[in-house]
């Protein structure tokens, strides 16, 4: 009698699991197929798309060109002040004239304070001025990635660099939108292209006529 009870319950708890076994499947399965259908997820590199997008290089040689003007104008003033301190060194045991030495003491301190307002006013240009021409590049590049997420059907893009140790490589936008911008740069700049072009060719030129006949 004990024994046909324990026998019946158990069959009873092996339909029972036999059935949440089945719920499992059927609602595992489910989310997989939903998440393979409906999440989508890209990834972007935006340094490397910093790095080698041609406005970028553009804007970067820019500021770059801005700097180096500004500590030529800084070192020869530097210099000039330089030469100052060494002459205040060099006559100052046998300067008599107390009137004198303190207006090389003031010229050598105004020709220190012009350096450093050149030094400080230089940075805030070339700060706003990166500030001016950054800040529509990196919308542009923003506006691009969402244009790519929205008409792909991308659940999210993240950022590459963000503690990703693996992603299939066709899920990595990088190149793709690296060639997106690159062409519209081209076509916005037909001359640098041409530029471009002509230096390789005569770059090619020389490899060319080394060449020995057969």
């Amino acid at each position: 009698m004990i024994y046909r009870k324990f026998n019946q319950r158990l069959k009873f708890l092996s339909f029972m699991i036999g059935i949440l076994a089945v719920c499992f499947v059927m609602v595992f399965g489910g989310i997989v197929a939903f998440a393979q259908t409906t999440f989508k997820i890209g990834v972007i590199d935006t340094q490397q798309v910093l790095d080698e997008y041609k406005k970028a290089k553009e804007i970067d040689q820019l500021l770059k060109n801005a700097i180096e003007k500004l500590r030529n104008e800084i070192k020869d003033k530097d210099e000039r002040l330089q030469q100052m301190i060494e002459q205040l060194d060099k006559q100052r045991l046998f300067l008599d004239d107390e009137q004198k030495e303190a207006k090389m003491r003031n010229d050598i301190r105004m020709m220190q304070e012009d350096i450093r307002t050149d030094i400080d006013n230089g940075e805030k240009v070339i700060g706003d001025k990166r500030k001016e021409l950054v800040e529509p590049l990196l919308k542009e590049i923003e506006d691009l990635i969402k244009k790519i997420g929205k008409e792909e059907g991308f659940s999210i893009i993240m950022e590459k660099n963000l503690v990703v140790y693996y992603v299939d490589p066709k899920y990595d936008l990088t190149a793709r939108v690296l060639k997106i911008l690159n062409d519209k740069y081209d076509k916005e700049h037909p001359e640098q292209k041409k530029e471009i072009k002509d230096k390789e060719e005569k770059e090619e030129a020389p490899k060319q006529d080394t060449k020995k006949p057969e």
